[in-house]
């Protein structure tokens, strides 16, 4: 095995034009830095000259020289790591211009290796673009830059919609809120907007989308957010709105926590029964917004506050210190069943039923919340749609902007998002195929 050969293969080049002799590594300096330079040498016979065409035929094209270029290669060990490439100049006698060999080691023009910034690619899931830069040996503005031309492959160029949409914002700066819209089916992300407000999202869907587009997306997923609502009765005409069942079981749930906790400050007085009531529904207020189907009335616990018994007993002992705790929490368990058995008559029911006049104010208005989107909470039970895979979109990109430390510039942030995604779609696929069993 050729010394060259050894080269290639612990270098990673796959380029058969560039060939190493003995003694080609040696140690050396770079901006006052040590570092690593490997001399190589690159040449090959052309086959047609670049600038005017003509084939190299009865030597037309003749060597002409050399030219030597400095190239960043990805750090093997604790220094940088640089190819002294002495490439082939060339010089054809039909029209009397000179070029140079090229190497798909680099993009023409670049001094940065592919291999260097492909690593730039994959550390881009994990850590800001100035913990990057050290690591591959190149700027954070290169690191950067790489990160900008490589989003452009994954992101799409506005020409169809997916029939099925969910619409999300997530906060990327103080006081700054991020519009995001995926494909509810797969959960790829299609675009993401930096503002939520009625105009931008208006103009980008009627910029990018013609009405004959928009009128074939047939379920759009939102939060509670009023405003989509408007927005999409006159963007989408035939998109039926799904309002998203956690929001709902959110709002209820909140809801008669907080009834829990002003009933529970009535028991806050010098009284030392009442205080035992006090910290009893302090302590224990994740039994009351539990489904009752999921308490216990079977396996017995120890609870500091009450001894040995089942969930079920102390529900109903927390209950019976106030009437109007217990009207809320039977309310509260009606509204949870129906939103687990996706009953729309039944909910329908309730919500037009006259309100118990001990409900206080918080729950009123959860039942008037409940009643105006009440069309679009049926469409929830019809279709299985959620915004659960956008939820968790907007996670990640929460935890991203922790990892990076923020971004000033929102189109860096949004190109690093995209990238980010596409890359771990394509991890995991690839994955899923390793540990695929075999057929």
């Amino acid at each position: 095995m050729s010394i060259s050969y050894s080269i290639k293969m612990l270098m990673d080049i796959q380029d058969p034009n560039i060939t190493f002799e003995e003694d080609c590594v040696y140690e050396g300096t770079k901006k006052g830095h040590a570092c690593r330079y490997v001399k190589g040498l690159l040449t090959y016979v052309p086959a047609h000259c670049d600038a005017c065409g003509v084939i190299n035929e009865n030597y037309t094209i003749i060597k002409h020289g050399t030219k030597t270029s400095t190239i960043t290669l990805p750090i093997n060990g604790v220094k940088k790591s640089y190819l002294k490439l002495k490439k082939q100049r060339f010089y054809c006698r039909a029209c009397q211009c000179t070029f140079s060999a090229k190497t798909p080691l680099v993009d023409e023009g670049c001094f940065i290796s592919k291999g260097t910034q492909a690593q730039a690619i994959i550390k881009s899931a994990e850590a800001s673009s100035k913990d990057i830069a050290p690591d591959c040996g190149v700027s954070s503005s290169t690191v950067q830059r790489v990160i900008n031309r490589e989003s452009k492959l994954y992101t799409g160029m506005h020409q169809t919609l997916p029939k099925n949409l969910s619409f999300d914002e997530f906060k990327y700066a103080k006081g700054q809120m991020a519009f995001t819209y995926i494909d509810a089916e797969s959960g790829d992300i299609i675009d993401i907007l930096p503002q939520r407000d009625g105009r931008t999202i208006r103009d980008h869907f009627v910029t990018n989308y013609s009405l004959k587009q928009r009128k074939q997306v047939k379920t759009i997923t939102i939060d509670r957010n009023a405003g989509y609502v408007s927005l999409i009765k006159e963007l989408f005409p035939n998109a039926r709105i799904i309002i998203d069942r956690f929001h709902l079981v959110q709002l209820i749930t909140r809801s008669m926590n907080k009834v829990r906790v002003q009933v529970m400050n009535t028991f806050h007085t010098s009284k030392g029964e009442d205080l035992k009531k006090y910290r009893r529904l302090k302590r224990y207020w994740k039994l009351l917004l539990k489904w009752e189907k999921d308490l216990s009335n079977t396996e017995y616990k120890y609870y500091h506050l009450f001894g040995q018994c089942l969930d079920t007993t102390v529900v109903t002992e927390l209950l019976g210190y106030s009437s109007e705790l217990k009207a809320h929490y039977d309310l509260y368990q009606k509204l949870l069943t129906v939103f687990k058995s996706k009953d729309h008559d039944q909910l329908e029911k309730i919500l037009q039923e006259p309100t118990n006049p001990v409900i206080f104010n918080v729950m009123r208005t959860s039942l008037k919340t409940l009643r105006k989107h009440a069309p679009y909470i049926k469409n929830s039970f019809l279709y299985p749609f959620s915004d659960s895979r956008i939820e968790g979109i907007n996670n990640k990109i929460k935890v991203l902007n922790r990892v990076v430390y923020g971004y000033r510039n929102f189109y860096h942030y949004k190109h690093r998002i995209l990238l980010h995604f596409k890359f771990k779609a394509v991890e995991q696929k690839q994955q899923k195929k390793t540990h695929a069993p075999a057929a």
